[in-house]
């Protein structure tokens, strides 16, 4: 679906600047690296990054690392980028920071820029109810964790300066899946593909995907 989007846009991949905040692993970066992006990964966890470069020379890949806050953004002097991505990452901010969060994404873009985050889906009940039951045990694992509905992602994207708006939701089944056959149930299932009438209201994922057009 990322890419997808991302080869809507600008038609290729090849040479495009990409920048992934809180980027860990960086998964999202790998994926578009293989593609021909020049990726650059921002983290504020040296172990993570640590992760990252060790992950990136296993596949002959090529990326920058930058140890960084994402909310205290990049030297002025940068070079924008061409997309800013995250994924599971500013669910874990609180009130105006929520709002900042997304326009650290915003303010990384050059003029005609793209911007894709991905969060958990406040409406998704399999991963509430996944998320509330490993809280009642103790042993949730993600921290402050509070997810986005399409409203609140869609008000503060265009707080946050975003002029072209697109939110859509992924995966129900597929979040049954993994919340439930594989956390609980300890079930082998993998029903990413497979289609469900409530994925467009509550799917698994809330993917944010706008442009900087000013």
């Amino acid at each position: 679906m990322i890419v997808a989007k991302l080869e809507a846009w600008f038609g290729t991949l090849d040479g495009l600047r990409t920048i992934e905040l809180g980027s860990g692993r960086g998964d999202l970066s790998a994926l578009l690296a293989q593609r021909g992006a020049r990726v650059t990964l921002l983290d504020t966890s040296d172990r993570a990054l640590a992760q990252a470069r060790h992950r990136f020379d296993r596949m002959s890949l090529k990326a920058e690392f930058v140890q960084a806050d994402m909310l205290g953004g990049l030297d002025p002097a940068s070079e924008p980028f061409d997309v800013a991505l995250s994924s599971g990452v500013i669910e874990h901010f609180t009130n105006q920071n929520r709002t900042r969060a997304v326009r650290a994404h915003y303010d990384m873009l050059r003029r005609g820029g793209a911007a894709i985050i991905s969060v958990p889906h406040a409406w998704c009940i399999p991963y509430r109810l996944w998320k509330s039951y490993l809280e009642l045990r103790g042993c949730w694992p993600y921290g402050l964790e509070i997810p986005y509905s399409r409203r609140e992602l869609a008000r503060r994207s265009r707080q946050a300066g975003f002029e072209e708006v697109e939110l859509r939701c992924m995966g129900f089944w597929q979040s049954v899946g993994d919340h439930w056959g594989k956390s609980v149930l300890g079930l082998k299932v993998d029903w990413v593909d497979r289609p469900c009438v409530l994925d467009g209201g509550m799917g698994l994922v809330l993917l944010f995907c706008g442009r900087r057009l000013s």
